[in-house]
Parts: C-alpha cells; structure tokens; sequence
C-alpha cells in the first residue's frame, strides 16, 4: 500500500531561508503556484498530456514543464495564447464601467449605545478596496 502522505523535512538551512522571505514574496509566489495549478488542472481538462500539449502550441516539452513548476514569470502573449488554447481566464482584462449593490440588509446588534466602527469587508471576508471605508454603525 503506498502511502501518500507528504514526508517533513526539516532543515535549519531551509528553515532559515524561509523566515527571511518577504511577505510580497511569499504572495508573488503563492500568486504563481495557483496559477501553475490552474494551468494544469486545465491542460489535464482538455485531455492532453504534457508533450501533446507542447505539440499543439508548438513549444518544447521544457517550456511547459517550467510554466507548470510554478515559478515561471508569464508575459502576457504567453498568458492570452494559454487562454485561448485552454479556454480559461488568465488575464482579466476587462474594465468595470459600473459595480451595483441591491438588497443587502445588514443588522448589527450591539451591547453598547454607543456607536460602534464596523469592517464590513472583514465579515464578508473580501479585500477591502480603496474607495470602501469602515462604516460607523449606530447600536440597535
């Protein structure tokens, strides 16, 4: 029976590198893995394999193998010929002209009388854009 499980290394040389990485480094590239995954799991969807994919896009079998490391740095012609090829989006390229909010009824119960600053994006859990502030509730 083969066990699965990933096996722990620990290295003090490893451990310490990691501790001095960046936190825009660490999303650079956890921005980079997700888009090797997504890459995959799309080429995998189509039902091609590595080289017959390489094939069809008319790349060498190593280009592909260093798109999907996840540690390759995209251009954008290589990211639109992906979208295209694999019919997912990549690139999102389109501009919002108008973002409209209907029907949200939010209750805040607080059990103070006293106003209360509420993070709106923390309970809906998205990133808070630059033109959203914190909202000042009055208690209920």
């Amino acid at each position: 029976m083969m066990n699965n499980k990933p096996r722990t290394y620990k290295s003090p040389i490893l451990s310490e590198l990691i501790e001095n990485i960046s936190q825009e480094e660490l999303e650079k590239t956890e921005s980079k893995m997700r888009l090797a995954v997504k890459i995959a799991d799309a080429i995998k969807a189509k039902g091609y394999g590595k080289t017959e994919f390489a094939k069809k896009i008319k790349k060498n079998n190593s280009e592909i193998s260093k798109w999907l490391s996840g540690t390759h740095n995209f251009t954008h012609d290589t990211l639109i010929l992906l979208q295209k090829e694999l019919d997912i989006n990549l690139v999102n390229s389109e501009i919002i002209e108008k973002i409209e909010i209907k029907d949200i009824h939010i209750v805040a119960e607080t059990t103070s009388t006293s106003k209360s600053n509420f993070n709106l994006s923390a309970i809906f859990n998205f990133k808070k854009p630059d033109y959203i502030s914190t909202y000042s509730l009055s208690a209920i």
